[in-house]
């Protein structure tokens, strides 16, 4: 397998579709169903669509029983009406509900639209997702999800050649790679910088080629094209019922005639659009949001449009105008075509489109963190449903591919889900969602281990959901056990953190167990010595007695911290829980933090005088390291849950008062804690372990004080004495790192209107900075918003609280409630400094990096039970992936992907290219034979034939993260 490449592989063959029924005519889909175009001409590509938020001013239920089941009846029935029509269906969510309540016949008429290219699919996934706030694994899996309910319901020719992502707030690399990957031709998109657009405009490069990877060469490079007029229908040619534009009226006898002044009209438009794209065709969509519902309305009118061209055959600067039904795909094969034929080459897009601006004071950089809590739920629970899948698929249980909790997850990919714009009721709708689907993802938990254990009763295995807060009615006991699984292929160690009642605790776990574990280039053989594990209480870091109001459930005193050792491969650990003694084994007490904190090879030392960090000590690396809690006044009526505008008269953070309290909390063997306190509604224990490769700054930010009537934008901000140049590195989706520079943009003049949110980027799992010498990284548990505003520092927006913004897109400001109050938000960054190229133990600090953020992206999942289970600790693998593949990603059929971690270059040894043997790697299934697949696993490889475009053959990309 090629480096850094995703391989996708099913052991069981896959059934396409359903066979066409007698009445179903001959498939003549893909772009041999285009319309014909004509090079001597300006061919005009009309594209018929609705754009369907899955949720956004109204639930999911509500949109779709209000107003998407209409648009896709209404719709169909319009297309059977003439085979010139065409339209294009996109988010599959809505389609798979529709799909499950028409008739036979229906279906019938569907599967042979879809044939004749008529209705055709694009993007497929089960949203069109956001593009900053998202994970690659769970863009795949959304896809995937998608894909694979079109392929089963319409066949082969349903596949989707294009993306389609027209709605998202800016567009990233990532994105673009993966799309490629999933065999796609083209992504097409509305939303990028005015300065940019322009650029663009004038150059006429809004059509463009895309490399979305640095590591994947050529075979990254796909089609895409910016919209001219975002995505609705132009001005006064809009013929939706929700519209006020005039009809186009044929009848020379009627008052109201205005065909051939309507065509005149739209010749117009034309001309100012052509004259901004490279080649001799347009693109022009025709719809917006929530668009035909009496699809007839608009495509009468459409039908004229197209017809007047024919009647009248008005010219344009000399040329005639050859005005068509299409689709994105159909232009994007035109558009080929012709730049093959005149020999044209295209511009060429290296980095992403980060961040949007639709003007120089709305910079559309807020939605990085808005609603945090809703972005670590949604990460919490992709956890549990790697977890779930794995499982399933190893014992033969029936979880669908398409289950509750996937399906609430590719929801929550949506682009006003994840990015937190949503309203707030539709918020706790997405919520509710997700939960549900947890929950009902145990009992198929319980079966499989039952069945991969060999017990003949189920268990009880059972998630606290809300550990965080330290609530959990499981381990509110005097004896309990836990089942900790780990879903990477690889042994791993972990710190665990289980809330306890107070008192002395005895954990016990399997013994005397001889195991390597692997800490990337290192091995060291240990022997469990068994018995007793050593743990430490500490306290919460805050009181949470107020959640009991709303959930009935008792907050417990303590939190007991162990680290499971050497959890299996895809295996699972049990420890058994004794409160032997009602007597607490910790107390609290305020230590001095005059002198260094921490552990021998790894420390913090703090500032006197303030009581703020003032160095750290990790991988025999000193860095000088400042950090602080600060805040921004949000700017009123402009700064809301898209836009980040700092208050125009005072742009600069503010700090947010001195630490009121900065105390040495826990001296322990295995952890050491400083508790940070500015005020009631900033807190951070900032937390050394004894065997990790990161400092923890766990963090608690609200309710954010607005009782100034001022919003607050609420970030964390670490200061090093690195000299960086205003350089720094953000992740792509989680995945290749991208070079940023204050102040710059690598293809367009950057101007400083917007000194703060104008450098603002995504940061999906990692940021950092480097000189020659060192390197500072911080790793998140969700996705943030940050940047670097002066030479070695690293800011992370962590909460938000806006007020005056209720004239904004949802009509509600951004002061969200949770459990009676303004939103609290905890969570924790992962901060590591050392040597850039040797690291520790000869890792280089990209591999350590990777290694954490992998790790903290799928956590060992703690499972509680009262039963007792029979096998207390194994592997379901006969032997472990090398140690840079990701762990596997199971669904029924059986998918398995493989993933390098490392991009190219990042590690000396480790970025190689590693032969992986599957053949007898699972102990509960035989490999009888593999087929492999595209990225989203619909298409097999054999058959995937993307569109060449010469020009990008040898044009490979060398500069590795585009420094």
């Amino acid at each position: 397998m090629s480096l850094w490449k995703l391989g996708i592989i099913f052991i069981i063959p896959v059934l396409y579709g359903v066979p066409l029924s007698s009445k179903e005519r001959e498939t003549v889909c893909g772009y041999g169903s285009c319309h014909t175009v004509d090079d001597n001409k300006i061919n005009v590509h009309l594209v018929p669509h609705s754009h369907d938020d899955v949720g956004w001013l109204k639930t999911v239920d509500q949109y779709y029983y209000y107003e998407v089941q209409y648009i896709l009846s209404s719709v169909v029935a319009a297309l059977l009406e003439n085979p010139d029509r065409r339209f294009i269906q996109v988010e599959t969510a809505y389609f798979y509900t529709w799909w499950n309540q028409q008739t036979d016949l229906i279906k019938s008429e569907v599967r042979q639209l879809v044939n004749e290219g008529r209705l055709e699919i694009v993007n497929g996934a089960w949203s069109m997702n956001d593009e900053a706030a998202v994970h690659y694994q769970c863009t795949i899996d959304q896809y995937t999800l998608g894909l694979r309910v079109i392929e089963d319901a319409l066949g082969k020719c349903a596949r989707p050649r294009v993306g389609w992502q027209i709605d998202p707030f800016g567009h990233s690399r990532e994105q673009a790679s993966l799309l490629s990957q999933f065999g796609m031709d083209a992504i097409f998109f509305a939303r990028l910088d005015y300065r940019d657009r322009a650029k663009r405009q004038n150059d006429r490069s809004m059509d463009m080629l895309w490399r979305g990877s640095a590591n994947l060469g050529s075979g990254s490079t796909i089609f895409a094209s910016a919209l001219y007029h975002q995505y609705n229908c132009p001005s006064d040619f809009c013929f939706d019922i929700h519209c006020n534009d005039p009809p186009i009226i044929i009848d020379k006898d009627s008052p109201e005639y205005n065909w051939e002044d309507r065509v005149n009209e739209f010749v117009n438009f034309v001309r100012e659009q052509s004259q901004l794209y490279p080649t001799n065709h347009i693109l022009i969509t025709l719809g917006d949001d929530f668009q035909y519902q009496a699809a007839h309305n608009d495509f009468i009118n459409i039908d004229r449009l197209i017809e007047g061209f024919k009647v009248f055959n008005p010219t344009m600067d000399g040329k005639e105008l050859n005005v068509i039904y299409s689709t994105p795909s159909c232009y994007t094969k035109a558009v080929r075509d012709y730049v093959e034929a005149k020999n044209l080459t295209l511009d060429l897009k290296l980095d992403d489109f980060f961040p949007f601006s639709y003007t120089p004071n709305s910079v559309f950089t807020g939605y990085f963190t808005s609603r945090p809590t809703s972005k670590r739920l949604e990460r919490f629970a992709n956890n549990l449903q790697q977890v779930t899948k794995q499982l399933t698929a190893l014992s033969g249980d029936s979880y669908s591919y398409n289950n509750t909790l996937g399906q609430a997850i590719g929801v929550m990919q949506h682009h006003d889900a994840i990015t937190g714009t949503e309203k707030e009721a539709v918020e706790k709708d997405y919520h509710r969602s997700i939960v549900k689907g947890m929950n009902e993802a145990h009992p198929h938990i319980n079966s499989a281990f039952s069945s991969l254990i060999g017990m003949t009763d189920s268990l009880n295995l059972k998630s606290c959901l809300l550990s965080n807060v330290s609530i959990c009615s499981e381990s509110d006991k005097d004896e309990f056990s836990i089942l900790i699984y780990n879903p990477l292929a690889r042994n791993t160690s972990h710190y665990i953190q289980v809330p306890v009642n107070d008192g002395t605790w005895k954990i016990t776990d399997p013994s005397g167990t001889k195991y390597n574990e692997f800490y990337f280039t290192d091995i060291k053989q240990v022997l469990s010595t068994g018995g007793e594990i050593e743990n430490q209480l500490t306290d919460p870091i805050r009181n949470f007695d107020y959640i009991t109001k709303d959930t009935g459930e008792k907050v417990l005193d303590k939190v007991l911290i162990f680290r499971a050792e050497n959890l299996p491969a895809l295996g699972y650990k049990v420890y058994k829980f004794q409160r032997i003694s009602s007597e607490s084994s910790f107390h609290f007490s305020e230590l001095g933090i005059a002198g260094p904190i921490g552990f021998s090879d790894r420390y913090i030392t703090f500032n006197q005088d303030n009581g703020l960090l003032k160095s750290i000590t990790l991988h025999n690396t000193t860095l000088d390291v400042t950090q602080q809690l600060m805040f921004y006044k949000s700017c009123s009526g402009i700064s809301d849950a898209y836009v980040f505008r700092p208050d125009v008269d005072e742009r600069d953070a503010i700090e947010l008062g001195n630490v009121t309290n900065t105390v040495f909390v826990n001296d322990g063997n295995l952890i050491r804690e400083v508790k940070q306190v500015w005020n009631d509604w900033a807190t951070q224990i900032i937390r050394l372990y004894k065997e990790e490769d990161f400092i923890e700054f766990d963090w608690l930010v609200g309710p954010i004080d607005v009782s100034d009537d001022i919003g607050k934008e609420v970030i964390t901000r670490y200061s090093t004495e690195l000299n960086t140049g205003g350089v720094f590195y953000t992740d792509s989706n989680g995945r290749e790192i991208i070079y940023r520079k204050k102040d710059y943009r690598p293809t367009y003049e950057y101007t400083e209107e917007e000194p703060q949110a104008g450098n603002y980027y995504p940061v999906n799992t990692k940021i950092f900075v480097k000189d020659d010498e060192r390197r500072f990284s911080v790793i998140t548990d969700r996705s943030e918003g940050g940047s670097s505003m002066n030479s070695g520092e690293i800011e992370l927006m962590l909460n938000r609280n806006l007020l005056h913004t209720e004239e904004g897109v949802t009509g509600e400001n951004l002061n969200e409630t949770e459990y009676g109050q303004f939103l609290v938000a905890r969570g924790s960054h992962f901060v590591t400094v050392g040597e850039p190229t040797t690291g520790n133990s000869g890792r280089s600090m990209a591999a350590i990096e990777r290694d954490i953020a992998q790790r903290k992206f799928l956590q060992p999942w703690v499972f509680y039970t009262t039963d007792q289970v029979s096998v207390k600790e194994q592997s379901f693998l006969n032997a472990e992936l090398p140690v840079n593949r990701t762990g596997l990603k199971k669904k029924n059929k059986i998918l398995i992907r493989l993933e390098h971690i490392l991009e190219k270059n990042e590690d000396p040894e480790l970025s190689k290219q590693v032969t992986v043997d599957i053949s007898d790697l699972f102990k509960t299934i035989k490999i009888v034979s593999m087929e492999e697949f595209t990225l989203g696993a619909n298409t097999p490889l054999e058959e995937n034939e993307r569109l060449v475009w010469p020009q990008i053959a040898d044009t490979e990309d060398k500069s590795g993260s585009f420094e």
